[in-house]
């Protein structure tokens, strides 16, 4: 079978060439620029399991994009993509969303027939499931949300209805009169939040020349077979994470985790304290604008490894190149931002002016990287040369605490305190 990869390409300039998405090309990798909001999509289309939340105005074609690339990918037209998502509002029921009792069971010649019946909604259903509106859903309704992306089942009336290999989304207005907070564990389970910004100068005038409307133009869209389809996480496993790349993640995560004065090393382990409440006040590593930890008052869970692991290797497939450090250094921060929490006193300064978030969670990816690939050079040597057995724990130790380093302290010692 030939591979999708192409068919994709020829989506993302049909797209373009139809008026149907203009975005900005925000999104840096290595020498490639391309549009965030398109390729993160694009990239979860390709895995599965994973949920990908589009941030942003009102107007900013984040439920058209979804709906456009669930048609090619579906090999669907946009009326029937469109009547699977589920839309929020405070009043929307648990039955809207799932699924009902079908009342035909209650019929005496049925009564005899065993088991509950339910009727699953086209959304339930579907391998394609988009959440629209998500910050309009109430926070009992987010739990059912969060139950499906942790569970990948639908549990009603006793029935369960078994998602299988399942592409999620979801998008969000800005807040508004009518919207909710996400709850963080939700959040923590969304794979990646990309913003996504109205069209500016030059886009509007190249929207102003499309003619037709959006329906009739999905139609002329490029479409992947079921086969192609199903074959996509195959294609995107086939690419291999860089040795460097592995060693980054594992970094990454450690830097924005470590706190010394935590239990276990876990900030979201605190009771009430947390960095921004001064925790770290008098901690070694406070106000060292090479520590990671004290700027942001949440860890990282392992999801955020998997997760970068995932997008690592769908953006090399798309982009046709090795899963490598500039492929990390350009998803990071989106598959990050939303989980954490910046220091207010740090966001505030400029560049940053209080609402750069995503801006100073890219900085902070900037330094780790860096660093794991430059300054900790000698002390990753070590480490890794002691685990081999190459190198005695005792004289590793000795030589890993000459480095100021919260990894060499707190992670790579007591590692090796306990093999000796």
């Amino acid at each position: 079978m030939p591979d999708p990869r192409k068919k994709i390409q020829h989506l993302i300039s049909s797209l373009e060439e139809l008026r149907l998405h203009i975005g900005r090309k925000d999104l840096a990798v290595g020498k490639q620029k391309v549009n965030a909001m398109l390729f993160f999509s694009l990239a979860n289309a390709c895995l599965r399991g994973r949920c990908v939340l589009l941030y942003g105005g009102i107007g900013a074609n984040k439920t058209t994009l979804v709906n456009l690339l669930g048609s090619s990918f579906l090999s669907r037209t946009l009326d029937e993509v469109e009547d699977m998502m589920v839309t929020g509002h405070p009043e929307q029921t648990e039955e809207k969303i799932v699924g009902f009792l079908d009342p035909r069971q209650w019929t005496a010649a049925a009564a005899t027939a065993g088991s509950t019946q339910v009727l699953w909604t086209n959304w339930a259903k579907s391998n394609w499931k988009l959440i629209n509106e998500i910050n309009r859903f109430p926070s009992g309704k987010q739990n059912l949300f969060l139950e499906i992306l942790q569970k990948r089942k639908i549990s009603y009336a006793g029935q369960v209805c078994k998602l299988g290999d399942t592409c999620y989304f979801a998008t969000m207005n800005p807040e508004l009169s009518a919207t909710y907070p996400l709850d963080e564990a939700l959040l923590d389970r969304i794979s990646a939040c990309v913003p996504a910004t109205q069209p500016d100068f030059l886009a509007g005038l190249l929207l102003s020349e499309r003619e037709r409307e959006v329906r009739d133009l999905a139609g002329m869209l490029p479409r992947l077979t079921p086969q192609e389809f199903a074959c996509l996480p195959e294609k995107v496993a086939e690419r291999s994470l860089a040795g460097q790349v592995e060693l980054a993640i594992l970094s990454l995560i450690r830097d924005f985790t470590l706190c010394e004065r935590a239990p276990a090393y876990d900030k979201t382990q605190l009771s009430g304290s947390k960095p921004s409440l001064g925790l770290c006040s008098g901690c070694h590593y406070h106000n060292n604008p090479e520590a990671i930890c004290w700027q942001i008052d949440e860890g990282l869970s392992d999801r955020v490894r998997q997760d970068l692991r995932a997008f690592c290797r769908a953006f090399a497939y798309l982009l046709d190149r090795d899963a490598d450090l500039p492929v990390l250094k350009a998803i990071a921060p989106y598959v990050i931002w939303h989980r954490v929490t910046s220091l207010r006193s740090v966001l505030e300064r400029p560049p940053y002016y209080g609402v750069g978030k995503l801006a100073h969670v890219a900085m902070l990816v900037e330094k780790s990287i860096n660093r794991t690939m430059n300054e900790r050079a000698e002390m990753n040597l070590i480490f890794s040369r002691a685990v081999d057995g190459e190198l005695a724990a005792d004289q590793a130790i000795e030589s890993l605490s000459t480095f100021d380093d919260p990894i060499a302290r707190l992670d790579y010692i007591p590692t090796l305190e306990q093999i000796r």
